[in-house]
């Protein structure tokens, strides 16, 4: 508490796609005690194109900010530390203007010049370089040349190029800097000399001026400025620090802070974040890789497009008025392996490790023997065999984590919970606090403010789990055949899907 008597909190800021999150954590022991979000929605002003305007962003900002602080009652802020989606950006002119909508991270309108820049850069330089498999229409620099390609008038005015986290810091602090992880996400910045890729800038056509200057998470960008505190309601000078990816932001917040963690999201998509001490040479060439926030730390990092999602699908398709929870326990009454019912969960094509776009979702093995209970079960069983292999990939790399710990709305269900632990074999934890970006974004706002002396003792002091899952080697045993069955079925409707060759 401050001599005045108001506690004392840490900020964290997350940029998501549909929405941005605030959060308050009590100082003293990491107590959440304001959360708010405000949501927006992007636009398709074509066939796959998503945008928002960067307006929208701040205001949504400055909106959370406010029912936040309220919320908590007026506290002292400390610190505030960010967290955003990766790839989006915006182009702005000198005087720092957004001269369109950012393009937002799911934006796929880039594949022609995608595969342009897969003609360029020969593949093991371009996986040494940037951490990423090929170039894809998912990064920044693929539509940045979009951009530069198809808006001749805003690429003659643009004088910078800005991602959401530099772009809020900006209207932060007045600075532009941007983390390393992030820089990561556009497939411009060189991870052996940890600046921007010159002959990727050259690519794309980027004057290497255009992008801020490179940062680690939990640095000191600058400090509130007279604008920004009007808006926030905050007061001048509070300390601003970079953060990271959401994933790796997450991963702090869960405590995946030391080598052996692995931390994953069960939402509409899956990410499992594995943090390692190096990353050896026999790491599929699929997995991503990186810099873990936590200096002389690397991440491996695996996800899938389709995950919680497919639940919410059948749900809406076989009982649009019913809960998840009744769906559940009735999936709960049927036997590992769902009777012989193989669910393939790739409905919108794979993305770790082989980014394929033909591969589709498939219901195989089905009998009139086979009723909703079984769909719910086999579904639920293909997204934890997703996860086992996420795993399995990072065992590859010579470093297999020895605990495993989950977010997103799929670890309210302990039935599902206790499935996933049976699966991977591994130990399972739920945080207390679900918004582990944003903690994460409050614990690089504690380093920033003196706080704490590093990204491991915050995440450390302030993770705390909720519930732990055990694998039971019982039914860990019970679940080879139908995980064999699952992969056996990928591997003959869609060979080469699952990589076998690494």
């Amino acid at each position: 508490m401050t001599m005045a008597g108001r506690r004392e909190v840490l900020m964290g800021i997350d940029l998501g796609t549909t929405a941005v999150k605030v959060g308050l954590f009590d100082a003293a022991c990491g107590e959440a005690v304001g959360l708010a979000r405000h949501e927006y929605r992007t636009t398709s002003p074509a066939p796959g194109s998503v945008e928002l305007d960067v307006e929208t962003y701040w205001e949504a900002t400055v909106a959370a900010t406010r029912q936040a602080m309220e919320e908590a009652g007026q506290p002292t802020v400390l610190g505030i530390g960010l967290s955003s989606q990766g790839q989006t950006f915006v182009p702005l002119d000198r005087h720092y203007q957004a001269l369109r909508p950012a393009i937002v991270w799911l934006d796929t309108r880039a594949g022609e010049q995608a595969a342009y820049l897969r003609s360029v850069f020969d593949p093991d330089e371009y996986l040494l370089r940037t951490g990423h498999p090929f170039p894809s229409a998912i990064d920044s620099a693929a539509k940045i040349l979009w951009v530069r390609q198809h808006e001749p008038d805003v690429w003659r005015r643009t004088r910078y190029l800005m991602l959401l986290p530099d772009y809020l810091g900006l209207r932060l602090t007045g600075e532009r800097r941007l983390d390393v992880n992030n820089a990561e996400s556009t497939a411009m910045f060189d991870q052996t000399t940890r600046g921007w890729w010159p002959e990727a800038l050259a690519a794309v056509g980027v004057p290497a001026e255009w992008m801020s200057p490179i940062g680690r998470p939990a640095e000191t960008i600058g400090t509130l400025r007279a604008e920004a505190p009007q808006e926030l309601g905050l007061p001048q000078g509070i300390p601003v620090a970079l953060g990271s990816n959401d994933q790796f932001n997450g991963a702090v917040g869960v405590g995946n802070v030391v080598a052996g963690i692995a931390s994953g999201t069960v939402g509409t998509a899956m990410a499992i974040v594995t943090t390692v001490s190096e990353v050896g040479p026999h790491a599929p060439r699929g997995l991503l890789r990186g810099h873990h926030p936590v200096a002389g730390l690397f991440y491996l990092l695996s996800y899938a497009k389709t995950s919680g999602v497919l639940l919410t699908w059948l749900r809406d398709l076989l009982a649009p008025s019913g809960g998840y929870e009744e769906l559940l326990a009735e999936a709960a009454e049927v036997s590992p392996g769902s009777d012989g019912l193989v669910c393939l969960p790739h409905f919108s094509g794979t993305a770790t490790p082989t980014f394929r776009s033909d591969v589709a979702g498939a219901l195989v093995g089905l009998t009139l023997a086979h009723g909703r209970a079984h769909l719910v079960r086999a579904i639920i069983e293909a997204v934890c065999f997703v996860a086992r292999d996420a795993i399995s990939l990072t065992a590859r790399a010579g470093q297999a984590p020895t605990e495993l710990r989950m977010l997103g709305g799929a670890t309210q269900s302990d039935f599902w919970m206790q499935m996933l632990s049976d699966v991977v074999r591994l130990p399972l934890q739920i945080p207390a606090c679900g918004e582990a970006p944003v903690l994460g974004g409050a614990i690089f706002a504690g380093v920033a403010a003196g706080r704490f002396a590093s990204v491991v003792e915050g995440s450390q002091a302030y993770y705390r789990p909720s519930r732990t899952f055990l694998p039971r080697e019982d039914a860990a045993s019970r679940y080879d055949d139908a995980y064999a069955a699952y992969r056996e079925a990928m591997t003959r409707l869609y060979p080469g899907a699952l990589d076998e060759s690494g």
